[in-house]
């Protein structure tokens, strides 16, 4: 996590991720357009423990007790596992990984024990939760969700063409940085203003509040400015954060394609393949 990390709202490292060439993405030249994949479970809560009846020291051996944890990545990958797998199994098959359509907290404690397995591959035992709420990455999360045999692998890409592309077929993990001014969106949903230069020199002026994994879920407007070229600033996608659904637009945030091509490196995108 950034130095200074809040553990209960951030826990992606703040390093940019490496990815393997070998599950690199290219866009292959298919019309592009507007897609939603809502995933199939509620919004998600990596606070407010407590009041959800979680206790992470009765689900966790070793765990204490705590009211929040720092596993966005893991929440993240919750979300995008539900919506890739209920696209090829089904939703009434959720149930069967533990995962049914209408309960959060049995989500969240899904999110959580993922939480648990994911850190435990650093070999480190300082370095895991827990007791140590360190933070992850989404590769993390993707080799998890492997090993457990819940998906095939995944996809990695750059550039917001490429991202459109990956999901034509689905959710796509986004993992970047999360600027102070970012803590609320405006009244359109949106955390980066107009999706300007201007607006993002003005979030990255307020400070870095972390490192955040998150889920897109849907491109809500696609405009190009040829056949094939995309208009990153009349463009933009809808992503399902892990703050509860009273945070945001029903627990979900829009930002512009524009702010995604300007951050370039700073954000990593992965798509679970199930």
């Amino acid at each position: 996590m950034y130095p200074g990390t809040t553990a209960s709202k951030f826990g992606r490292y703040s390093c940019a991720e490496p990815f393997r060439a070998d599950r690199f993405y290219l866009h292959d030249g298919t019309p592009l357009r507007e897609v939603d994949h809502e995933p199939p479970i509620p919004v998600l809560d990596q606070e407010d423990l407590f009041q959800q009846g979680i206790d992470t020291s009765t689900l966790i051996p070793g765990a204490q007790r705590v009211d929040a944890l720092g596993s966005c990545t893991c929440n993240a990958g919750t979300v995008s596992l539900a919506e890739r797998y209920a696209a090829k199994h089904g939703s009434v098959d959720l149930a069967a990984i533990g995962l049914p359509t209408t309960d959060p907290v049995a989500a969240e404690r899904f999110a959580i024990k993922l939480y648990y397995a994911v850190t435990s591959q650093t070999g480190d035992p300082a370095q895991e939760w827990p007791p140590t709420d360190c933070g992850s990455t989404g590769l993390y999360v993707c080799t998890e969700l492997e090993t457990q045999g819940l998906t095939q692998g995944h996809k990695s890409t750059s550039g917001v063409t490429n991202v459109v592309s990956l999901l034509q077929s689905g959710t796509v993990m986004m993992g970047s940085p999360w600027f102070k001014a970012w803590m609320e969106p405006d009244n359109s949903g949106f955390v980066d203003g107009d999706g300007s230069p201007e607006a993002l020199q003005e979030a990255i002026s307020s400070g870095i509040a972390g490192g955040h994994e998150t889920t897109i879920t849907a491109v809500e407007q696609l405009t190009f400015t040829s056949p094939d070229r995309i208009d990153p600033a009349a463009s933009h996608v809808r992503v399902r954060n892990s703050w509860s659904a009273s945070w945001g637009d029903a627990g979900s945030y829009r930002i512009h394609l524009s702010t995604l091509a300007m951050l370039g490196h700073y954000v990593d995108y992965k798509q679970l393949t199930v």
